[in-house]
């Protein structure tokens, strides 16, 4: 499973290099390198297996205000998609997760990112979980256990003939649909 997580908050205007390359370094280039290497021992081991990237809603949704963060998982995403097709005459089956606001649990949101989104939101920091679950076609909100169940399936045997999807556990944000 590749997984990791920053994020930052800014207008492009005052996005600053070092932060563009940190998304990309982490989000992008980490997971390449992780995948990388995944792939090397699968194709030794012969047997297959599965890579699980943990995307974001906004691989597919330009999110206002967070274009190095929405560019880095979009790059994910994509590079998701690439390996998928490298992967499969060996078995090895590429998917991902997309979730969104994921606020139980995650060190992003203790952090600047919660007041960076509630500001661009025009709402308080402590409104966030209400406008996230406000938001969704299901008026939900997302936690951990629910990441899990996704990844759980495409871990499992459950998802053998599945290979480059991307699954959204974003409660229902239409404008991240698949398309």
């Amino acid at each position: 499973v590749n997984n990791a997580g920053i994020a930052t908050s800014a207008p492009i205007e005052e996005t600053t290099l070092a932060d563009w390359n940190r998304n990309m370094d982490i989000l992008a280039t980490g997971y390449f390198l992780v995948a990388r290497e995944a792939f090397r021992v699968m194709k030794q081991q012969g047997r297959g297996g599965s890579i699980i990237f943990i995307c974001s809603k906004n691989s597919v949704y330009a999110g206002k205000n967070a274009a190095a963060y929405s560019a880095a998982k979009a790059a994910e995403l994509h590079l998701a998609r690439c390996l998928a097709e490298e992967g499969g005459a060996g078995g090895i089956r590429v998917n991902s997760v997309l979730p969104d606001a994921v606020l139980q649990g995650s060190g992003i949101w203790s952090s600047r990112w919660r007041e960076e989104r509630a500001k661009n939101y025009g709402i308080k920091p402590e409104e966030l979980e209400a406008y996230y679950a406000a938001r969704t076609t299901l008026k939900v909100n997302v936690f951990p256990e629910d990441i899990a169940e996704a990844v759980l399936f495409f871990a499992s045997d459950r998802s053998l003939k599945t290979t480059g999807a991307m699954l959204t556990v974003d409660g229902g944000v239409a404008a991240a649909y698949g398309r």
